[in-house]
């Protein structure tokens, strides 16, 4: 195994060589390719020229770009400087950017735009530690990086830069072999700074070999080689994709594809025809509603040939999942839906992708059994930062649809006697940067890492996660509740894309809904319900009246206490921007809390057994 990060990327360039590494769009154009060696020497250019900026062994940088191959060539030189890299989500606000600069004292900053360069300007008196930023792309409209009016001694472009390292490189060739020959498994490699569901984001110290060691029990959980293509697109700021689809990537030798934007998914994947894919479940759910749409939208016979099919794969799966034998009938049965529907809703979706792993959220098991019946594996799996992403994961011969998998090899975990779920290994952080308090309240006198999250684990030792310990709900009669798990079946509503679920100290629950608006309007037209927008539909009795319903059928196994009793519908999707979702799409419950305190209360006024909610 390799000494660090670094020694990985370079020990990969040798091997891959002329390889496609990456596939990237610019502008409008079609996907291009760029090689393993072409990579290499792009990354190598640019450790030289931090370097040449005076970036000591040890010293921070960050980066702030949306999921693209600059901000992994960015990533990756820092790493081959010798430095500690930090990652700034692109839609960080201006006191989070300032305050992660702060408090990592990162000297450079890579910008991705002239936006974000903005971004970071608008907080420059306040931050001290940064020397320099660089833009990673050239500026709008033509214009040169002098015309943006920022100090030259402050800005520079990504052609000086390199410019600075061709030269530098020249002088002295062995100089960044030496900086990565001084780094060892158990230096700092990336302070990553939580997303934030509430409160200041706390700086995860994970080192070289936290990650090194998740990479090692991967190849036997995700089996990736060469010949695979990922589609990437979630955040690499955050764990999950940073580790699985960065450094996982690097590790397997596939080629990675750049998404245009999250917005761009559906057309992308037409594009470069990705086999592996790394998602958070509000995809996985909108392909899910749109492909469910389609199936609702066939004809009788179509319609009843393609649910056939699918239970038929179902049942196949489930046979699989528990090691046994699939008959001959039941052989015969499966061909026959292969042959007729399961290939063409493969082919519809993407006709390379075998193998999906969702994660950074609680997955709707329906949605996920749908996606194995047709054949596509989507293994959830359950990770934090601090853990360096992956502690659990399904696997693919043993899939638990509504657990996230069994843990990998080199983890320790178990529950606390309060149910909380704790684990011990070598890819533990090693704590919060700057903070030794927060990290005394997060490890125990034995070395275990408790991680606030509830949770249950079986006899094959597959792990559920039932709620987070912060989250949980004490109703006015003392009962604990976890919303996470009534909001997992309220998600199962056809076109309900979110549920979030109140009611601490209260006798009731009441929830708040948000819609997916083609799959409603497409079934109130199915329907024949009279509306001219949307905004007219979400307020119609008939679309009360059927969610009302639908709530009562999907809680039946609920307790009495556990049942949601009014509801409203918000007339848009909760978004990073309103400040509703974390950059990872989680929902930011205690700010829902006050944003929507008037309407929450509304609900508790009106009577609480309401036909048809509000």
């Amino acid at each position: 195994m390799p000494q660090s990060l670094a020694h990985l990327f370079v020990e990969r360039i040798k091997t891959s060589q002329s390889s496609v590494a990456i596939r990237f769009k610019e502008a409008r154009a079609p996907y291009r390719d760029m090689t393993w060696e072409d990579l290499g020497r792009l990354v190598q250019e640019m450790a030289y020229g931090l370097v040449a900026l005076g970036l000591e062994p040890a010293a921070k940088a960050a980066v702030m770009a949306p999921t693209s191959y600059q901000w992994v060539t960015s990533d990756l030189s820092i790493l081959l400087a010798g430095g500690v890299s930090v990652p700034i989500y692109p839609t960080s606000s201006s006191s989070d950017i300032e305050h992660i600069l702060n408090n990592s004292e990162a000297q450079i900053v890579f910008v991705h735009n002239e936006a974000l360069l903005n971004r970071v300007l608008s907080v420059r008196q306040k931050i001290s530690h940064v020397k320099k930023i660089v833009l990673l792309t050239p500026p709008a409209k033509g214009k040169s990086i002098s015309e943006l009016g920022v100090d030259s001694n402050l800005l520079m472009g990504l052609e000086e830069l390199l410019q600075l390292g061709r030269k530098l490189q020249q002088e002295k060739p062995t100089l960044i072999q030496e900086r990565m020959d001084s780094n060892n498994r158990e230096d700092l490699a990336t302070v990553i700074y939580t997303s934030g569901t509430t409160g200041t984001p706390k700086g995860v110290m994970l080192t070289h070999d936290n990650i090194l060691s998740v990479l090692v029990d991967m190849p036997e959980i995700l089996p990736i080689g060469g010949e695979d293509t990922f589609l990437s697109f979630l955040p690499l700021s955050h764990v999950f994709e940073r580790v699985c689809g960065e450094y996982y990537w690097i590790f397997t030798g596939a080629t990675c594809a750049y998404a245009e934007g999250i917005e761009h998914v559906g057309k992308n994947m037409g594009e470069v025809q990705p086999t592996v894919m790394l998602v958070v479940p509000r995809i996985l759910d909108k392909i899910y509603s749109k492909v469910n749409a389609g199936i609702q939208g066939a004809s009788g016979r179509r319609r009843k040939l393609i649910e056939w099919s699918i239970s038929v794969g179902k049942e196949v799966q489930r046979h699989k999942n528990g090691g046994k034998t699939i008959r001959q009938l039941l052989g015969a049965k499966f061909w026959l839906a292969e042959k007729l529907v399961l290939s063409k809703l493969r082919e519809r979706i993407g006709a390379r992708l075998r193998l999906i792993v969702s994660g950074g959220a609680p997955a709707t098991a329906e949605v996920i059994e749908f996606f194995n019946a047709i054949g596509i594996s989507v293994l959830e799996g359950y990770g934090l930062s601090e853990t360096a992403a992956p502690t659990n994961v399904n696997r693919i011969h043993k899939n638990k649809f509504g657990t996230v998998g069994s843990k990998l090899k080199s983890v320790e975990m178990k529950l606390a006697e309060d149910g909380e779920v704790l684990f011990r290994g070598p890819t533990i952080f090693k704590g919060y940067y700057r903070s030794d308090d927060m990290t005394a309240e997060v490890f125990d006198a034995d070395g275990w890492f408790h991680t606030g999250d509830i949770g249950t684990i079986d006899a094959d030792g597959y792990l559920k996660i039932t709620d987070r310990k912060k989250d949980l709900i004490v109703n006015s009669s003392g009962k604990n509740i976890a919303p996470q798990k009534i909001e997992t079946i309220l998600k199962t509503i056809p076109f309900v894309s979110q549920a979030i679920v109140f009611g601490d100290k209260r006798k009731t629950l009441v929830g708040l809904f948000t819609l997916d608006e083609q799959a409603t309007i497409e079934y109130a037209r199915e329907k024949n319900w009279a509306f001219k927008e949307f905004s007219d539909l979400i307020e119609s009795d008939e679309l009360k009246g059927t969610l009302r319903k639908e709530i009562d059928t999907r809680c039946k196994q609920l307790a009495d206490y556990e049942r949601v009793r009014n509801f409203a519908i918000l007339p848009h999707e909760l978004s990073v921007e309103n400040g509703e979702l974390t950059a990872t799409l989680k929902i930011k419950r205690n700010v829902l809390k006050v944003k929507y305190k008037s309407l929450i209360e509304s609900l508790y006024k009106e009577d609480s057994v309401l036909a048809g909610g509000r």
